[in-house]
């Protein structure tokens, strides 16, 4: 005897055992049309492919790229870094050699420390707050959210933004770096937070990273990075080919070059 709602099972010799399960598993749909979804719980449930923002991946950045992957503290996160993405990250930045360097080296001085304070303190969410009579969306429920959601290549964005700060004094709001640099892919608190346990990691000192063999031994390490990547993909990467010509002019420390940015404060976000 079958029960009201229920399909009858039929059996052919062509079904395999997903078919099968999946009669005992089917419910009828409802007759009432199916409401289009609305702009919020589009975004939330489609999250934004962070390399669809149609910008060509410079080939010069894919060894840096590679270099500043390896240096996310493997504790900080159970997610894998994306090279692409901070290969994207770097071709909107067009950050100077020696910026990216600086970065490198800012990476590389995190001590064990940094993972736990970094999960423990940085927000989970990069979507805007809801407003006050919006139901909340069924596509990411706050309980849900952990840190190992937030893409750790935020690490990374960080250490750029305090790099540039650091050697240029003039300091854009967080807002520019999130959207100019991360492709929105995180919000002006996760970045003002993550700036901030980084520097509390580094005992707030910059100055003592920006000594030239440091710097040199940095540049090096994104070069053979680089020389890696492409030969394991079968292709000549032209990253940093200009750093042997002109004297390394291209890709060197500049003669006069200036430590500036001492006083160097958290990225401010925007006033209304």
């Amino acid at each position: 005897m079958l029960r009201q709602g229920k399909k009858r099972v039929q059996f052919s010799s062509y079904h395999n055992d997903d078919e099968y399960d999946g009669y005992f598993t089917y419910r009828p749909l409802s007759n009432l049309p199916t409401p289009p979804p609305s702009l919020s719980s589009s975004a939330t449930q489609s999250p934004k492919n962070p390399l669809e923002d149609g910008n060509r991946l410079k080939p010069r950045y894919l060894g840096p790229a590679t270099h500043l992957v390896n240096l996310i503290p493997a504790a900080a996160s159970l997610a894998t870094p994306s090279v692409p993405l901070v290969q994207a990250v770097l071709t909107r930045a067009n950050l100077p050699l020696e910026t990216t360097a600086l970065a490198v080296c800012i990476l590389d001085a995190l001590d064990s420390k940094f993972a736990l304070n970094w999960r423990l303190s940085c927000p989970l969410s990069a979507l805007p707050s809801s407003k006050r009579h919006t139901l909340p969306s069924s596509g990411y429920p706050g309980s849900h959210l952990h840190i190992d959601s937030v893409h750790p290549e935020l690490i990374i964005l960080a250490a750029l933004v305090l790099a540039a700060k650091f050697l240029d004094d003039r300091h854009s709001h967080a807002r520019h770096y999130v959207s100019a640099w991360g492709g929105d892919l995180w919000s002006c608190e996760q970045l003002n937070i993550t700036e901030w346990c980084i520097m509390e990691n580094l005992g707030y000192r910059i100055l003592p990273l920006c000594e030239e063999d440091l710097l040199s031994d940095a540049m090096v390490d994104m070069q053979l990075a680089a020389r890696e990547r492409s030969s394991g993909y079968g292709y000549v990467s032209p990253a940093y080919e200009s750093c042997n010509e002109e004297g390394g002019s291209t890709c060197g420390m500049s003669d006069g070059r200036a430590v500036i940015g001492l006083g160097l404060s958290i990225t401010p976000t925007e006033t209304p």
